[in-house]
């Protein structure tokens, strides 16, 4: 009782801090960017908690009690320090162009159209993302507490949407200051609790996970260091996915763009990134030791719950937190958890009803809006989200379930618009070639190379998992896939290719929707040609199912290649617009 008591009236400071701050005079850009004036100290430590959230409470020690660091130790520990200079290749373009989301960036570049699908790509996969905290948001509850998963979703996005409908982005940014102590203190009493329940303390936490393979073990395996979808880790996936990880989110990160353009000017918004590192790296280090420190404890301490045929690592911290830690630490403990979920929850609302308002709403809903009228609108739509959000949530509980899947993987089947986003941004920072009919092909080649992939992996997926309990099934999509699902897809877009070869055809609508679907069926192919290869090279004996983690940028550099071929493109799309010319003066008038 106790313990929801202090939950409640956490919950009841949260809310009046918001209220405090609902007090002034709100316009669109108070309520999105805190009037640009907000101190870079604060600004870094609220982007911090902003994309540390249930997710990395749940997925850092669960990953580490389930496999080892591999998977967190390039994204957690090194990706940081990469996201300073990523910074510095887009973020000066956006403070030059005073902009109120990254894709304003796109249209000077390219035009509306790639603008707006970018823009449509990144508000979905956050939009998705929302819904993943969510999610693991309820394995935190269930865990500590025995609440149903349903009821635990409801609730978080009540309460955090419910802040950035009050106060907006300056609301979220005090109160992500006073959460990250409250976090940071209650995973510290964690280690300090884990380290007095195992036996030879915190030494031993770590030693015994490390030789039992919960370190980082894949690096002495030479498969690790393979190209492999059978793999679950690879070395040069995991690299290359952190670059283009720091690289997404540097460029058409909603949520951190908008944080940053909280600061004066892009120097404090630098300073901004540096405390958002270091305090998240601080952050990192104690969940690492704590998963660490959980799989030692429960070999010392053998739980059934954890240890059955597939291990659920997601749930150990939780278990640990409600049978050892008492009453009314519990009662902080908990409140700490939740102030990771709503700091998350509130941040990305506020910047995607920003997104939706400013790349969607006015565009084409009202396009005389008056900033008091574009307020409104963006507290309306922060409701929205939180409703389509929560139904992502019960659609990836659905998911995970269905596939078995840790929090690690069990967003994979929803993240497949995301290929096309980093190679709009990369080639218009680089390139004076990029132009937007490259971008659409990129687009709709990689939206079908994702399709196929997303198939291979949920079918072999399912498939393994029926022959381990039968194997009289047969290998089914975990086998060897048959050639009839690969070619139909070349010779179907090679035709719907065919009427761009006459010139004059060219600018006919109708031609265009068919190349673009015939581009994508060339994409589907591709992927399902990756499939066909890597299924008759590597299974013989037993069938395989694809990793979550398995990726190839194929549409990247390919796009790379075609850009060499292109002609350099008109001085006012350009000028002071790519790394090259950054001190020029910009030629066009800024977009809307």
């Amino acid at each position: 009782m106790w313990d929801y008591l202090i939950v409640g009236i956490y919950v009841i400071a949260i809310f009046g801090v918001g209220f405090y701050f609902s007090r002034e005079k709100k316009n669109a850009e108070t309520y999105l960017l805190g009037g640009r004036s907000m101190p870079a100290w604060a600004v870094g430590i609220a982007s911090m908690m902003t994309l540390f959230s249930s997710i990395s409470i749940v997925q850092t020690p669960g990953e580490i009690f389930n496999h080892g660091m591999t998977l967190n130790l390039m994204g957690s520990y090194i990706g940081p320090f990469l996201s300073i200079p990523c910074y510095m290749l887009f973020a000066r373009f956006y403070f030059r162009l005073q902009s109120f989301t990254p894709f304003e960036y796109l249209e000077y570049r390219y035009d509306k159209s790639v603008r707006g699908i970018v823009a449509f790509s990144s508000f979905y996969i956050r939009v998705v993302y929302i819904g993943m905290v969510l999610y693991t948001s309820s394995k935190i509850f269930s865990g500590a507490f025995g609440w149903p998963t349903i009821f635990s979703i409801l609730l978080v996005a009540f309460v955090g949407v419910s802040l950035c409908f009050i106060g907006g982005s300056k609301a979220i940014i005090w109160t992500d200051v006073f959460q990250a102590i409250i976090v940071f203190g209650g995973l510290f009493g964690v280690v300090i609790m884990l380290c007095c329940k195992i036996q030879g303390g915190a030494w031993e936490a770590v030693a015994t996970a490390w030789a039992d393979g919960h370190g980082l073990p894949e690096f002495s395996e030479a498969e690790f260091y393979t190209i492999s979808p059978y793999v679950r880790l690879l070395f040069w996936l995991l690299l290359w996915n952190m670059i283009a990880g720091v690289l997404l989110d540097a460029c058409s990160n909603q949520v951190a763009v908008q944080l940053y353009l909280n600061c004066k000017n892009w120097k404090e918004g630098l300073k901004s990134q540096l405390y958002s590192i270091f305090s998240g790296l601080a952050t990192t280090i104690l969940l690492t030791f704590i998963g660490l420190a959980l799989y030692t404890y429960y070999k010392q301490n053998p739980c059934e719950e954890l240890m059955g045929p597939i291990r659920q690592g997601d749930k150990a911290l939780f278990i640990f937190i409600k049978n050892f830690i008492p009453t009314p630490l519990l009662g902080l403990l908990m409140a700490a958890m939740l102030s990771a979920i709503m700091s998350t929850v509130s941040g990305v609302t506020n910047s995607m009803s920003g997104l939706w308002v400013r790349e969607f709403h006015r565009k084409f809903i009202n396009k005389n809006m008056s900033s008091e009228q574009e307020y409104h609108v963006l507290r309306k739509t922060t409701v929205v989200l939180g409703i389509v959000a929560t139904l992502f949530a019960i659609g990836l509980d659905i998911s995970g379930k269905w596939l078995q899947q840790s929090v690690s993987e069990v967003a994979t089947l929803f993240y497949f618009l995301s290929a096309a986003i980093l190679p709009a941004y990369l080639y218009a920072v680089l390139s004076k070639r990029a132009n937007a009919p490259l971008i659409w092909a990129v687009t709709i080649f990689a939206t079908g190379e994702t399709i196929a992939w997303n198939v291979w992996y949920a079918l072999s997926r399912s498939s393994l998992q029926a022959w381990q309990v039968d194997p009289s099934v047969g290998f089914g999509w975990a086998g060897k896939l048959p050639g009839i699902y690969v070619w139909p897809w070349f010779v179907c877009g090679a035709i719907l290719l065919l009427p761009l070869l006459k010139k004059a055809l060219r600018k006919k609508i109708w031609v265009t929707v068919v190349a673009a679907i015939g581009i994508g069926a060339i994409g589907v192919g591709c992927g399902m040609a990756i499939w066909y290869g890597f299924s008759h090279l590597l299974i013989n004996e037993v069938p395989r199912a694809r990793s979550f983690a398995f990726t190839l940028p194929i549409p990247l550099f390919l796009g790379f290649i075609i850009l060499r071929f292109c002609p350099i493109q008109p001085r006012e799309k350009w000028q002071g617009l790519v790394v090259g010319s950054l001190h020029d003066e910009i030629l066009v008038q800024k977009k809307d």
